[in-house]
Order: C-alpha cells, then structure tokens, then sequence
C-alpha cells in the first residue's frame, strides 16, 4: 500500500509542477499581452488627441479666414454704397434755390 501511494504521488508531483509552471507562464503572457494592449490603446488616444488638436487649429484659422472676408466684403460694399450715392448725386445735380 505504501508502494502504491508512493508511486501515485511520483506520478502526480510532476503532472501537478506541470500544470503549476503552465499556470504561471499563461498568466505571465496574458499580462503580458493585455500592457501590448494598454500601449496600443494609449498611442491610438493620442493619435486622436493629435487629430483633434489640429482640427481644432484649422477650424480657428478658417473662422479668422472667414471674419476677414466678411470684413473685406462689408468695406467693399460701403465702397460701392458711396460711388453710388456719388454718381447718383451727380446725375442728380445740385438742386437750385
């Protein structure tokens, strides 16, 4: 009977330091995969925050490039107002008293 609890526990020890060591190297690539994946993740973040930043700045240019124009068309057009109010004053002549 000894004979054969020895020979079960020399059968089961190495099967059981096996599963143990197997154990251990599955939780270790696991952790290892999932900080590949955090650094992964935390690159494709700031890509995007990069992305936005500068979709941010061109939005900001093209609003102060539109201000702009809407400055240059409104000076433009109180131009076109006086030339015309001009040349209709000169049509019109000066009125006689």
């Amino acid at each position: 009977m000894a004979d054969k609890r020895r020979r079960l526990i020399g059968w089961l020890i190495p099967k059981l330091l096996i599963f143990a060591v197997g154990a251990a190297v599955g939780y270790y690539a696991r952790d290892y995969a999932d900080h590949g994946e955090l650094d992964r993740v935390h690159a494709a973040y700031e890509q995007a925050v990069a992305e936005l930043d500068q979709l941010k700045q061109s939005g900001q240019d093209a609003l102060e490039r539109g201000r702009r124009a809407g400055e240059s068309l409104r000076s433009g057009a109180e131009a076109a107002v006086d030339s015309t109010k001009a040349a209709v004053d000169e049509i019109k002549g000066e009125p006689k008293r």
